[in-house]
């Protein structure tokens, strides 16, 4: 019985991992601080006769290597996040695809609506630290639109709710401890909860590099209010549980390197809902 060389079986191996990468979309390096690791590629397929539905298909692979990269570091709670937002910053979703024994994430997304979505996967490669890269992804007629960066105040609705943050205006390079406050009916709000193990999800967005920040408040008073402290954006909290009470009152501890105008989505968990509360901060 003929038998196929190893060699020939280990080129057509390398072949088949090549060309699926060469079909892919490539990923660039978005996070605002750290250095890539890594390297991270998308697939993105229609799913039946729906133009607004997706099947995603997402891995990273060594900075040196073409092999899906099989082990991950949890991060509040998951092994990726996936932060997906239209181009005119309108649309904001965060989901989490599932890992397969094969080092890829995938997904079915359905999109609220035709438009160039920006999709960012952020997660923790073990031994390589956290790793964002940016895809952008044109679904349905989808185009470039202008970028909602008009000012927002202090203090936007959010479903039932009213939040507040402390300052529209930062200082670049320097660690804030920007204060967050929810209400409810005029009051402050007492039926929040933890969200993936933290009081809130804070997602930053450059609104001309498109570069990316994602940060979790603590609740005020947890710790001092020391904004010069380096590293504290990315101290590392035990997660919370589901059924916790999140207090109203938190302090949001970030660092923004670059000057410029962002986008920030705060999503929170209030009663059994998810809420999403759009600020735009300017950064000098």
């Amino acid at each position: 019985m003929s038998r196929t060389p190893r060699i020939f079986v280990a080129a057509a191996l390398t072949l088949g991992v090549l060309g699926a990468t060469s079909s892919a979309l490539k990923g660039t390096f978005a996070l605002q601080t750290g250095a890539a690791k890594t390297q991270a590629f998308m697939r993105a397929e229609a799913a039946g006769s729906d133009p607004l539905v997706r099947r995603i298909d997402m891995w990273m692979t060594p900075g040196n290597g073409s092999r899906p990269i099989r082990a991950y570091s949890v991060d509040m709670t998951q092994l990726l996040h996936v932060i997906i937002v239209s181009d005119d910053f309108k649309i904001f979703l965060h989901v989490h695809p599932m890992l397969g024994a094969d080092g890829h994430f995938r997904i079915t997304q359905h999109f609220p609506a035709a438009s160039l979505y920006h999709v960012y996967a952020d997660g923790e490669p073990q031994g390589a630290g956290q790793q964002v890269f940016r895809f952008d992804l044109p679904v349905g007629a989808g185009a470039s639109r202008r970028r909602l960066l008009d000012a927002t105040g202090r203090t936007v609705a959010a479903g039932p709710y009213s939040v507040s943050i402390g300052a529209t205006t930062l200082r670049a390079g320097r660690e804030t401890a920007l204060a967050v406050h929810v209400r409810r009916g005029g009051k402050p709000a007492s039926d929040l909860h933890p969200y993936l193990g933290v009081p809130a999800h804070a997602v930053f967005l450059g609104g001309e590099d498109l570069t990316y920040v994602h940060v979790h408040p603590m609740p005020a008073g947890a710790i001092p209010d020391m904004p010069d402290m380096p590293g504290m954006e990315n101290m590392d909290m035990k997660p919370l549980p589901d059924s916790a009470t999140s207090a109203p009152d938190m302090l949001l501890h970030v660092a923004i390197r670059e000057p410029g105008t962002y986008k920030l989505w705060l999503q929170f968990r209030g009663g059994k809902a998810l809420y999403v509360a759009p600020f735009v901060l300017t950064l000098k």
